[in-house]
């Protein structure tokens, strides 16, 4: 949530290329809806918002119960100012001007405490992944991904051992809550289990009818 539109688009291109999927909300108001109706894995949050600014807003959605990390990105770099922030249940804080890096470190660090995740590197079974490199090895072996595979692929290892749905891929990874992409899903799984098949023929990747997909 970011009032300046110009740098809106900037860290919604940055972020994209880190194969990041983005919603942009302009004022507060429309910011607080979004963040109620969605499941994010992060938000960036803004101070100087019209409408609602950013302390009011992350206020307001820690009283309704959610609980997804939030950065605040703002100019306003005083103590008060950061105390304030986080007083109002954000999870960090990062000040205007900044290095892009730094941000994009802070986010996934936040990404990877929220789902329990403390390093960058997430071993299950024969499976390696390092979430910071993107790297993904099968019993000792690289494997390459395409980025969507990569991504299904980490939000299944988050969420392990649960068994993650199709509409929480679909809005993870794609950002929408469109059903035109299960049929894509179920290309892309299939590419997984393929791809993450051991010696033995097991594949990793188990689906369950009606339910969704999970790492066994």
């Amino acid at each position: 949530m970011e009032d300046d539109a110009d740098l809106c688009e900037v860290l919604k291109k940055g972020l994209k290329n880190y194969d990041y999927t983005c919603d942009i909300s302009y004022d507060g108001e429309e910011g607080l809806y979004n963040a109620e109706i969605n499941e994010y894995d992060a938000i960036i949050l803004d101070i100087n918002l019209p409408k609602l600014d950013g302390i009011n807003v992350c206020k307001n959605i820690r009283s309704k119960g959610v609980d997804t990390p939030v950065l605040m990105l703002t100019a306003r770099t005083d103590t008060d100012d950061r105390v304030l922030g986080l007083d109002s249940g954000a999870d960090d804080y990062l000040g205007k001007p900044f290095e892009f890096k730094e941000l994009r470190a802070r986010l996934h660090a936040l990404i990877r405490r929220n789902y329990n995740k403390p390093s960058n590197e997430i071993s299950i079974r024969e499976l390696y992944v390092n979430t910071k490199a993107k790297l993904v090895k099968l019993q000792g072996n690289e494997i390459e991904l395409t980025a969507r595979e990569y991504d299904i692929l980490e939000l299944l290892c988050y969420n392990y051992p649960n068994i993650v749905s199709a509409e929480e891929i679909i809005e993870h990874v794609w950002g929408s809550d469109d059903s035109q992409f299960s049929n894509v899903i179920r290309v892309h799984i299939a590419n997984l289990r393929r791809k993450l098949k051991l010696e033995n023929g097991e594949s990793l990747i188990q689906t369950l009818k009606g339910k969704g997909y999970k790492i066994c």
